[in-house]
């Protein structure tokens, strides 16, 4: 379990109040965990590389629409995100929900902070026996609009003045320059969560309903 699972995974319960799919598909998932238990539905399935029935970057469909797709830790690995968000959503049901997270910062991997994917040559990956070697980050969903939001103005003053970042510049600035992917698409509920000054992390998570027949 992460250090920030409790934290976010209350996070990802307040988004889904007062949902109450039949079904839902767990992408990015191998196995249950103490967020996934806790939605209540029939039919519940996992999609993973690990699983061999998932992988993000390819041409993938999924056994069946859903009520409630969820994809967390995982979106920022789309070399293309807005297809992947297109894919997700012609995968709910109509009035299906679509549970993503993004993130920024933390790698705690690496020896140089970076706010984004890519810096200063190098690109941040994951890479275990299970995954590919070239598993690389590339994607966040972001607004310029963003910066006015509490738990993002509180990430920006940790790390604006430290890690090699000028207080001259903005969040936008870097993350355009620093993820090479971005996209925006239209959302019911966010929420922002900060955390870990001293190597700060912020979390993106969005609620999107799939409106049309």
């Amino acid at each position: 379990m992460g250090k920030s699972d409790s934290i976010v995974f209350n996070e990802y319960k307040a988004l889904l109040s007062g949902i109450e799919p039949a079904s839902v598909a767990f992408l990015g998932f191998s196995a249950e965990n103490d967020f996934t238990r806790s939605v209540v539905c029939k039919i519940r399935e996992f999609y993973d590389l690990s699983l061999e029935n998932w992988q993000i970057n390819s041409d993938w469909s999924l056994r069946q629409n859903y009520d409630l797709i969820v994809c967390t830790r995982c979106p920022y690995f789309a070399r293309h995100p807005w297809d992947f968000v297109d894919r997700c959503h012609n995968h709910l049901n109509p009035g299906g929900y679509l549970l993503l997270d993004w993130g920024l910062g933390d790698h705690w991997r690496f020896p140089d902070y970076k706010v984004g994917w890519r810096r200063g040559g190098e690109h941040e990956f994951a890479y275990c026996s299970k995954y590919l070697p070239d598993n690389c980050l590339w994607s966040c969903m972001w607004r310029k609009s963003f910066e006015e939001e509490d738990e993002v103005k509180a990430f920006w003053s940790n790390v604006a003045g430290r890690f090699g970042y000028s207080k001259d510049e903005t969040l936008s600035d870097v993350v355009a320059r620093e993820v090479p992917a971005l996209v925006d698409y239209d959302y019911d509920k966010i929420k922002f969560k900060f955390l870990w000054p001293d190597s700060p992390q912020l979390y993106i998570m969005t609620l999107s309903k799939r409106n049309d027949p």
